[in-house]
């Protein structure tokens, strides 16, 4: 019975210069998120210092929360590991504490990678075939978000909520060219397939559990 474990952390947080106004920030963010039930198994929860993890069902929100993460936060950067797999013990709807298994053994090795290489996101325990297609596409999305600034988190995190244009462009108090020249520039439709084609991915790998 396979879930999807997000395990998360802050990078070099003990070095910005006004790190409890971002810790204030990340516990806003992760609240807001924990107020949208659907595909939480188990809420976001901090653990250790600047680390944080969750449990989900299914992946349908999963990228379009980490993306959220990425703008509100900026520019600190935010490692993701996702770890699909079993999760052997009682599940804890209440908070993302005190389970293990597979699942969480795979985020665990997938922040160890992230580590190592520097990139933002990375699935651990998709078949092989999957796993590499998945891991490369992430990295190269990694590598162009490390380029972005918070506007472009925004803009992408509106359009994977299926907001218009016009509404992104009143959100973030820009112009309406201003949003669509990020989407060209940024290649968001691209990045928004991929994204789409892991979570339908990672949701037929979950599909098992029922």
């Amino acid at each position: 019975m396979p879930y999807l474990v997000l395990i998360a952390d802050l990078v070099a947080s003990r070095r910005t210069r006004d790190r409890q106004a971002l810790q204030h920030r990340l516990k806003t963010e992760l609240a807001a998120l924990n107020e949208r039930k659907p595909g939480l198994t188990s809420p976001y929860t901090l653990t250790l210092g600047d680390e944080f993890q969750a449990v989900f069902g299914r992946a349908d929100r999963v990228f379009a929360d980490l993306v959220g993460l990425l703008g509100v936060l900026h520019p600190t950067r935010i490692r993701f590991s996702l770890g699909l797999g079993a999760i052997t013990t009682d599940l804890n709807p209440d908070q993302a504490l005190g389970m293990d298994g597979p699942a969480f053994y795979a985020a665990r090795d997938g922040i160890g990678h992230l580590k190592s290489s520097g990139d933002l996101m990375r699935i651990e325990g998709l078949p092989t075939e999957d796993a590499t297609l998945a891991n490369g596409s992430l990295r190269l999305i990694s590598q162009r978000m490390d380029k972005w600034h918070a506007n472009r988190f925004a803009i992408l995190h509106g359009l994977m909520s299926e907001c218009s244009v016009q509404a992104i462009a009143e959100r973030i108090d820009i112009s309406e060219q201003a949003v669509y020249k990020n989407i060209h520039s940024g290649g968001l439709d691209a990045v928004i397939e991929v994204l789409s084609a892991l979570t339908e991915r990672l949701n037929r790998q979950l599909a098992d559990r029922d």
